[in-house]
């Protein structure tokens, strides 16, 4: 197992710190639902100058609904966040070259945050009933 101080068998210990690297915790979630906040409370401020913002205050406020749904979200413990969604969530906020949300379209910057709250929301279908149920002469 060890050979000149170093692990020879690293599988198991390599595999271990992969899924450790892939869970998403709860000091992440809350990092990333105060992101949204402060931003969409950024946005909604008049106080702070035009010239002196990243992002366009029609343009955030535009996608503040889904975007206070994520928060929402990312702040309930019970609901399931995987990495990516996460990984999602930190490109849309800081990604100021291909995120809608430093553009000046306030529809794409909606549009984008809709897209990213369905990554929160989907949910697997219901189960299609039985025909026996529903038409009860059938059976």
């Amino acid at each position: 197992m060890f050979a000149n101080n170093e692990i020879t068998n690293r599988g198991l210990l390599h595999r271990a710190l992969a899924k450790a690297a892939r869970e998403v915790t709860a000091d992440e979630r809350e990092v990333w639902a105060r992101s949204i906040e402060r931003a969409l409370e950024d946005a909604s401020r008049t106080s702070l100058p035009l010239r002196n913002r990243v992002a366009r205050p029609a343009v955030v406020l535009a996608a503040a609904p889904p975007l206070a749904a994520i928060a929402a979200v990312l702040r309930h413990e019970n609901a399931a966040v995987t990495r990516a969604s996460l990984d999602a969530v930190r490109t849309f906020m800081t990604d100021g070259v291909d995120s809608p949300l430093y553009g000046s379209d306030p529809l794409a910057a909606r549009r984008g945050a809709d897209n990213l709250r369905r990554l929160f929301t989907e949910r697997a279908p219901a189960p299609l009933a039985k025909e026996s149920r529903l038409h009860p002469a059938a059976a």
